[in-house]
């Protein structure tokens, strides 16, 4: 398959498995690989959120005090705040998804609970998916670190596209909110060329994750032609070439799917 062949060219290590909605038809390479998750775990955590909304009736406006310890690196703005201020959690959701926010991931980890956000996705069907800690914490060895496979990320992706990942009301609301995602696009074609400005033909429901030497992309696809799921992870080079290698295969996914 030409596709698979590209991917055994490219310098680094990639998985990648997306699937049409309509046709089912698959494309995978190494899909239950497994690959440190950066960011891309935020999606479990939100899920397991939205669930107590649904579940337990929790209310998105319940307020967590954010505290000075409770800041920390990498991406995000709360960081860079004033500590001592109360946020709702569906501001901390919001900045967690939209700009990939640390110290919003942290404090929902926090009140959620690591067990819980794993026992909720793996009642979803992922195996090989875990949140072990907190983000930009020091880690100790390389299986003490979130993990995740893209298999996984696609089954969560299908389960929130189809609105059977707790219901369809809050899998809407998730979805809306993975649109705002201001992470750049690996897993459809450049969107940028829409006949209308400020008018897209495609629209893209994604998380992304990094580091220095990962690069990966996860979410739904809505086009006219096409609806689909598409995880594609990476590792092994510097960022911004994982990047460029990850957008070059996400580009060829509406061939192989069909």
């Amino acid at each position: 398959m030409e596709l698979q062949n590209l991917i055994q060219t490219l310098p680094g290590r990639y998985a990648v498995f997306a699937k049409n909605l309509e046709t089912q038809k698959t494309f995978a390479y190494h899909e239950h690989d497994i690959f440190p998750s950066a960011s891309v775990i935020k999606v479990p955590i939100l899920i397991e959120l939205y669930r107590r909304v649904e579940e337990d009736h929790l209310s998105l406006d319940h307020l967590l005090l954010m505290r000075k310890e409770d800041q920390v690196g990498g991406s995000g703005v709360l960081k860079d705040l004033t500590p001592g201020t109360e946020y709702s959690l569906r501001d901390l959701a919001t900045l967690m998804i939209t700009v990939s926010d640390n110290t919003a991931t942290n404090l929902l980890i926090d009140y959620l609970g690591v067990d819980w956000v794993n026992s909720t996705i793996r009642r979803l069907g992922t195996q090989n998916t875990e949140l072990i800690r907190k983000l930009q914490r020091v880690p100790a060895e390389y299986d003490q670190i979130n993990h995740t496979c893209a298999y996984d990320m696609a089954l969560l992706m299908e389960k929130l596209a189809r609105g059977t990942a707790i219901s369809l009301a809050v899998s809407e609301q998730m979805v809306n909110l993975l649109t705002r995602c201001q992470g750049p696009v690996s897993i459809a074609k450049n969107l940028t060329d829409s006949v209308f400005v400020g008018k897209k033909e495609v629209i893209v429901a994604h998380k992304t994750g990094s580091l220095s030497e990962a690069s990966h992309d996860v979410g739904i696809v809505y086009s006219p032609h096409m609806n689909y799921v598409a995880a594609i992870l990476s590792e092994g080079l510097p960022y911004r070439q994982l990047l460029a290698n990850t957008q070059r295969i996400g580009s060829h996914l509406t061939s192989v799917l069909r």
